[in-house]
């Protein structure tokens, strides 16, 4: 249940502060109220948090994520400042317990502060962001929280009527221009408020819609596209996912976007409820985003539609059907949409495939199984299903536990016993898969082949190598060895493109004369792997693809 002034004045009012209702009976409360403290270079956001004591006296908290490793300082003078009320340190990493009497009014304060000098670029958005300009945090690096369990719901309530009057709101609960809705009430599963996000300041507040559902793009600084431009993209991908599920019950839905300090190079996106982040360099574009916005909107069905992981299920044999059939579409998605042309899909599709026969990606080794999965069914049931048919049939059974077992049972009632054999051996990272003989989506303008290349081979243990800042695991003769790295140099930077034997490896060491750089392409033994060539004169169109025998309705 969500609650902003400016659209139900009953739950809050303005300008001075705001008052909120009672929660419902058994549902825990927490107010959030945030005061800025501005100077010209810097922004410090005090946080009060309030609560009711309950039955028992003794109440956990959680620290935010990013707080809890004492290697950041974001949050600082954490302390309690009502009477009666005790806080300690718990047994977990990151807990708090605070005892009280019950029924007792509990109010912690803190603050929060940027965290890192220099300039802004990835990942420092996952600290939270404070400029005085702006402030983008998330309720897991910045929201102190009463710790709940994993389906209980709680009543947030956002005071943040202390924010500059020219400052605009946009989080994942509702969104308002200047010195407007400063307000807001969430009631719902801890989850929602704890992958919340949270931004305020000289954003423009864009109102649009994707298929005649309310949306809005919250952007600030300038960019080489218009605000517009973005909104027919974010429109046009996010569009495509929801029609393809026939569902569009998202009554809200929120995008940010801003700048990094530079000028290429640096881009994330990252979905949270009811929102989906964008922070990218100030001259590139969007479209390297967008197949992440695909593949994040695509989550709110696979796995959020298909059933529930039982309490205690190992998930790592899952996370294949997971993530693979999801970016599969997302892929296919940004295709249709226009914002990626055939041949970067091919060109996308050949570098998984080369990754495939050595890694254990979910991603990857998900995307290629979805594709030949894709094909075979299309193929041994002469056009008349298709991978749509599985993945409706997951969320039409959403009763059942997403297991594998489950996912199995659906996926083979659509192959054959020959080919149940071969999914077995690749989702067990102990098999190669043929490719379709043409793309599905596509014209029939590609073709696999076998093609010999080398593997992607450094020479040493590059993890153990990054986390000890010291090189580890040379492999005599190995391409690490050949060009001169040595186990126990100190290891003062690298570029290292993984499973990419193409780019060059670059590390920098730490020798008696100096630093010295050291490159050379991570390339081992040569391997057969399946790629898609373009055929002579080939012309490649997208077509709407092979829909589902029945469509599903939610």
């Amino acid at each position: 249940m969500l609650c902003i002034c400016a659209l139900a004045t009953s739950c809050c009012s303005l300008p001075a502060q705001c008052r909120f209702s009672a929660p419902a009976p058994g549902i825990r409360q927490i107010t959030y109220t945030f005061s800025p403290e501005l100077t010209e270079r810097t922004l410090t956001l005090h946080v009060a948090l309030a609560f009711t004591e309950g039955a028992t006296g003794t109440d956990r908290f959680q620290l935010p994520i990013q707080w809890a490793d004492e290697k950041l300082s974001s949050l600082s003078n954490l302390q309690v400042t009502s009477d009666g009320a005790k806080l300690e340190t718990g047994s977990d990493s990151g807990e708090q317990l605070i005892r009280a009497k019950p029924g007792h009014r509990v109010r912690i304060t803190y603050d929060l502060t940027k965290d890192w000098t220099g300039a802004f670029v990835n990942p420092l958005q996952f600290h939270p962001v404070l400029f005085p300009e702006y402030l983008e945090f998330t309720g897991s690096n910045a929201l102190v929280r009463l710790k709940l369990g994993d389906q209980d719901q709680e009543t947030a309530n956002f005071d943040w009527t202390s924010l500059p009057a020219t400052w605009s709101l946009a989080t994942s609960f509702g969104s308002t221009s200047v010195n407007a809705g400063r307000c807001q009430t969430y009631t719902g599963p801890w989850r929602d408020v704890n992958d919340g996000l949270y931004a305020a300041g000289d954003f423009r507040i864009r109102h649009f819609q994707i298929d005649g559902q309310p949306a809005v793009l919250a952007v600030r600084g300038n960019w080489t596209f218009t605000d517009e431009e973005a909104i027919k993209k974010i429109q046009a991908v996010v569009g495509l996912v929801r029609t393809y599920w026939k569902d569009n019950r998202f009554p809200y839905f929120l995008v940010t976007l801003a700048p990094y300090d530079r000028d290429h190079g640096s881009s994330d996106g990252s979905a949270f409820t009811n929102a989906f982040w964008m922070f990218v360099s100030r001259r590139d574009s969007l479209n390297g985003l967008l197949t992440q916005l695909a593949h994040e909107s695509f989550h709110a069905w696979n796995p959020k539609h298909m059933g529930l992981i039982p309490s205690g299920y190992d998930d790592r044999n899952i996370r294949w059907f997971r993530e693979g059939p999801t970016e599969y579409y997302a892929q296919l998605f940004t295709l249709r949409a226009g914002n990626q042309s055939a041949a970067d899909y091919i060109s996308s599709l050949n570098k998984d495939l080369r990754r495939f026969p050595q890694s254990t990606d979910e991603y990857v080794r998900g995307r290629v199984i979805s594709l030949w999965l894709d094909g075979t069914i299309r193929k041994e049931s002469h056009g008349r299903y298709s991978l749509d048919d599985v993945m409706f049939d997951m969320v039409r059974t959403a009763n059942r536990p997403y297991t594998l077992d489950r996912i199995l049972a659906t996926i083979e009632h659509y192959l054959s016993p020959g080919a149940r054999d071969l999914l077995q051996q690749a989702i067990n990272a102990q098999g190669d898969l043929q490719p379709p003989s043409h793309i599905p989506e596509l014209s029939d303008c590609a073709a696999p082949s076998l093609e010999e290349v080398p593997s992607f081979d450094m020479g040493l243990d590059f993890d153990r190598s990054r986390a000890a800042m010291t090189v580890l695991g040379v492999v005599e003769n190995g391409p690490a060895y050949i060009a001169g790295l040595r186990n126990g140099q100190v290891l003062l930077g690298y570029s290292v493109t993984k499973w990419e034997p193409d780019h060059i490896a670059s590390f920098r060491i730490q020798t008696e004369s100096g630093d010295k750089r050291l490159t050379f392409y991570p390339r081992g033994h040569m391997v057969s792997v399946w790629q898609y060539e373009m055929k002579q004169n080939g012309s490649c169109v997208v077509s709407p693809g092979t829909p589902p025998s029945t469509y599903p309705q939610f």
